[in-house]
C-alpha cells in the first residue's frame, strides 16, 4: 500500500514538473532570449545583468525536475510518531513517561493488543483510592504500525470535588501513543488532570498500576515522575 502511494505521488509530481518546465520557459520573453543570443561575448556588467533571467529560469527548471526524486526520498523514510504534547514545566498534575516493549515483542500489533489488555484490566471502581467513578475509552486508533488511544478517568467524589466541582468527579485524561524506538517498540503515555494545579498523586497511582501490569509482561517501565521532579 505504501509503495503504491509513493508511485502515485511520484507520477503526479513528474507530471507537475513537466508543466512547470514549460511554464518557466514562458516566463522569459522570446525577444530577451534573441537579444542575449545576438550579443557579442563581453565581460560587461550589462551582460551579467541581462543573463540573470536565464539563470533564474535554469535554476527553476532544475528544481522542478528534481521534485519527484525529493518526494520519493521523503516518502521512503518511516513516518515519525506524532509525539504527545509535553507536560507543563514543573507541573504537579501531569506525567509523561515511556514504556518499552521486550525484544520478544516483534510487531506493533502485538504491542497494541498488550496495551489494550492492560487498560481493560484497570478496575472500573478504581484502585489505591483513585478513579472511583470509572473510566472509558474516548478514541482507539491503535493500528498495525502506530497510533494512539485516549481514555477518560473520573475521580472519587471527595471534599475537593464537593467544594469546587459541584459534587461532580474530576476528569483526567490518559493518552497513549504506540511507535518505534530504534529496532524496538515503545509506548509514550501521558496522564494529566484537567483542573487544578495538583492532583494528590492520582496520575502517578494510575500509571504505577498500568506500568506494573506491563512489567509483569517483561516491559521496561520507569518510575513515573511529575514535571517538578525532573
Amino acid at each position: 500500500m505504501q509503495h503504491s502511494l509513493i508511485t502515485v505521488v511520484a507520477i503526479i509530481c513528474g507530471s507537475l514538473s513537466l508543466l512547470c518546465f514549460h511554464a518557466t520557459n514562458a516566463l522569459v520573453p522570446k525577444h530577451q532570449i534573441r537579444a542575449r543570443s545576438a550579443q557579442p561575448p563581453t565581460t560587461s556588467a550589462h551582460q551579467i545583468k541581462a543573463a540573470s533571467p536565464s539563470s533564474r529560469r535554469d535554476s527553476l527548471r532544475r528544481a522542478f525536475l528534481l521534485a519527484p526524486a525529493v518526494v520519493v526520498a521523503a516518502a521512503s523514510r518511516p513516518d515519525p510518531a506524532n509525539a504527545l504534547e509535553a507536560c507543563r514545566p514543573k507541573s504537579h498534575n501531569c506525567i509523561r513517561t515511556t514504556w518499552t516493549a521486550p525484544s520478544s515483542v516483534t510487531s506493533a500489533t502485538e504491542a497494541a493488543n498488550t496495551i489494550r489488555d492492560v487498560l481493560n484490566s484497570y478496575p472500573q471502581k478504581g484502585q489505591a483510592g483513585v478513579d472511583c467513578s470509572g473510566w472509558r475509552t474516548v478514541d482507539d486508533a491503535l493500528g498495525a504500525h502506530s497510533g494512539t488511544i485516549k481514555l477518560e478517568f473520573k475521580s472519587c467524589v471527595g471534599p475537593a470535588a464537593l467544594a469546587i466541582n459541584l459534587g461532580q468527579p474530576f476528569v483526567d485524561d490518559l493518552k497513549i501513543e504506540l511507535g518505534k524506538m530504534g529496532d524496538g517498540i515503545a509506548v509514550e503515555a501521558k496522564s494529566s488532570s484537567r483542573m487544578g494545579s495538583s492532583d494528590l498523586f492520582v496520575n502517578r497511582k494510575r500509571l504505577q498500576y498500568l506500568g506494573g501490569k506491563l512489567k509483569d509482561r517483561g516491559w521496561s517501565v520507569p518510575d513515573p515522575k511529575y514535571g517538578y521532579e525532573m
